[in-house]
Formats: structure tokens, sequence, C-alpha cells
């Protein structure tokens, strides 16, 4: 209900993103887009990254969720073209079904209250 366009898109080894740590690799499983158009104001488009993982996977992967969390706050949008919009990179925490479904929900909704505001 807040978002004029919603775009989830599978990523299959077209996006890589590079720990801030220590460089390591990282293709995330999904790129989400929202946009939202704001009357009298810039528009906001969030790059989401989303990645399901598997409960036998959670802690060999620890460092990837360490990384989607830092994108928030460390992130640098770079925008190519002249426009008057704001972007942002955000990252979530692992989504899965038995372990994490609550914090990615509770993370998920804070994370798009606080674009819409």
């Amino acid at each position: 209900k807040h978002f004029k366009n919603i775009y989830l898109i599978r990523n299959e080894i077209q996006v890589a993103i590079y720990s801030f740590d220590d460089g390591g690799k990282f293709e995330p499983d999904y790129v989400l887009i929202l946009e939202r158009k704001r009357e009298g104001m810039k528009n906001i488009y969030i790059n989401l990254f989303v990645e399901p993982k598997g409960e036998h996977l959670l802690k060999k992967d620890a460092w990837k969720q360490t990384f989607l969390l830092q994108l928030k706050e460390n992130s640098i949008p770079v925008v190519k073209f002249a426009d008057d919009n704001e972007y942002r990179i955000w990252g979530t925490p692992f989504y899965n079904e038995s372990v994490t479904k609550a914090e990615f929900t509770e993370y998920f909704n804070n994370l798009t209250t606080e674009a819409c505001k």
C-alpha cells in the first residue's frame, strides 16, 4: 500500500556484492526493488537484498547476514543520472521459515515503515 511499483528479481549470478570487512563476494538470491512516489518530494527507490537460507547454512553463512545488515548504514548509492530521487541500498536478515521468519518480518516491516516517513 506504500509503494507504487514493486519488483522482485531472482539473482542468477548477475549481481554480486562484496563484504565491507574482507571483500568476500556474495550473490544474494533476490533483489527487491521498491519505488515510492511522493508528491512534492523526491521519489524513493530502495534496492533490498534478500537471502533465503536453509537451516543447515545459517551458521556457515553468518558473515553474509552480517554484511547484509551493514548495508543500511554503510552503503553509498552511486547515482549516474541527474535526477531528483533518493536511492537506498539495504539488506535483510536471512529468511528461514522455521528459524528466522519472525525476525525477518519485523526487520522488513521496520524498513518499509522507515521508507514511508
